[in-house]
């Protein structure tokens, strides 16, 4: 049940018989989008203001841009109202943002209520993100941010190690994958362990005040601290943000624990036949 102030608007959106969109509107000109009954947000952006971030995990996941080129073909896997692709698009308009998102409804929402720009301007493919991926070529994208979710978790099907080796088959050399994860997920340890055996090297920057965390992972880019820190620090002084990038890693930047959680592995296509452990 939602709770909300006077200073909403409501503005349901029906996508299903068995959902729907929930469109709040502050009085600050804020609008949010909940999906269901489900007290998360999924987007909370200024329409009018395309270049700013209001999220906080959305300001961190920026982090995953400071690698790679200027000129980077970016994936966004789920789309909600489209904050970080109208942000790449406004800040870095030589980058390249795409998105793919299942629910063709959220993306009737997001160009009707959260200002997201025709398919001539950022490119929307409706359809199942691991299906798009798969039919992908390799080194197509720069950057794929993973920022799906079903029920507050992340979709089973995209946290696999299998799902991970074909995000890495698509990424260009020294690309960077930028995974939105929940601390408090029951399966958030295995999640960090399964970019971990993908990738040579992962990272996690904490978001303040959330139970978020931003991973990034590559086989090629330097994601130390001092190298992230240390491209950040450029980033900032060259182009205006919005907000202060620096001091979020500086602040959040962890190493990922080392430990024993099993990966997430693809259920067997026969319950009855176990999997090869060292099957790509």
């Amino acid at each position: 049940r939602f709770l909300h102030g006077e200073d909403y608007l409501n503005r349901p959106v029906k996508i299903s018989d068995s959902g729907r969109i929930r469109v709040l509107e502050r009085r600050d000109g804020v609008r949010e989008l909940y999906l269901g009954d489900s007290p998360n947000r999924q987007t909370a952006l200024h329409p009018d203001r395309p270049g700013d971030l209001v999220l906080p995990y959305t300001r961190v996941a920026m982090a995953g841009l400071v690698p790679v080129a200027t000129d980077a073909r970016i994936l966004f896997v789920g789309l909600g109202g489209g904050a970080m692709p109208r942000y790449v698009q406004r800040r870095f308009p030589e980058m390249r943002p795409e998105a793919v998102e299942l629910e063709p409804r959220i993306v009737v929402a997001a160009r009707q209520w959260f200002g997201l720009p025709p398919d001539s301007v950022i490119p929307v493919h409706v359809g199942d993100g691991r299906t798009f991926i798969e039919s992908a070529p390799e080194g197509r994208w720069s950057v794929v941010f993973l920022d799906a979710f079903s029920g507050g978790e992340v979709p089973r099907s995209l946290t696999t190690l299998e799902f991970l080796r074909e995000v890495r088959r698509t990424l260009t050399p020294g690309g960077v994958v930028v995974s939105n994860l929940h601390t408090s997920s029951s399966e958030y340890d295995r999640m960090v362990a399964t970019h971990g055996a993908v990738f040579s090297s992962v990272a996690l920057v904490s978001v303040p005040g959330r139970r978020q965390a931003v991973l990034l992972a590559s086989d090629e880019a330097d994601l130390t601290r001092s190298a992230l820190l240390e491209q950040t620090r450029r980033m900032a002084s060259q182009r205006e943000l919005g907000f202060d990038l620096p001091s979020l890693v500086a602040r959040g930047y962890r190493t990922p624990p080392v430990g024993d959680d099993p990966v997430l592995r693809d259920a067997p296509l026969n319950p009855g036949v176990p999997r090869d452990p060292d099957r790509q």
